[in-house]
């Protein structure tokens, strides 16, 4: 049995990793990263600066190539043509270093059931569970760091 942790890492800042995704990490069999080309490399190598800040021993990584989604007129087949391509790299990445199965980790920027497709790309994996660590989001980092409360007095919040 394969699960899949989508680790919410905040904005990138190694401080707003929570407790919860540090654990997470650390009990993975294996971390992936994805890498998007020499233009987007940063994002990559974010994520490892907060790996080599959070784990408490090494832990298997496999970087992969994020397909190119197409650029057609019929933009929500592209995108989910671009979400199978990637559901398939996930799956034999994983496949090839963890035929037995384990704890797979995937960071994903601001918190995965807000911001981000990886829910739904993972569903496109079977047999595998799925769980989400939440993440702190932009919008908690800008309001507390400005000091600013997100709703005014007996008012809803509104995003």
């Amino acid at each position: 049995m394969i699960t899949l942790s989508l680790i919410g890492i905040g904005t990138g800042n190694p401080d707003h990793v929570t407790g919860q995704a540090i654990r997470a990490l650390n009990v993975a069999d294996l971390i992936l990263i994805p890498t998007k080309g020499k233009a987007k490399s940063d994002l990559a190598d974010l994520r490892r600066q907060i790996l080599s800040q959070v784990l408490s021993h090494p832990v298997p990584v496999a970087e992969y190539d994020v397909p190119t989604r197409a650029d057609q007129d019929d933009y929500l087949g592209a995108v989910n043509d671009w979400h199978d391509a990637i559901a398939q790299v996930w799956h034999a990445a994983i496949a090839a270093r963890l035929p037995e199965g384990g704890q797979v980790a995937l960071m994903v920027w601001g918190d995965p059931s807000l911001y981000d497709s990886t829910l739904r790309i993972a569903a496109r994996l079977p047999g595998v569970a799925v769980r989400v660590v939440p993440g702190i989001t932009s919008l908690q980092a800008l309001t507390a760091a400005h000091a600013i409360p997100l709703n005014t007095l007996a008012a809803p919040v509104t995003i």
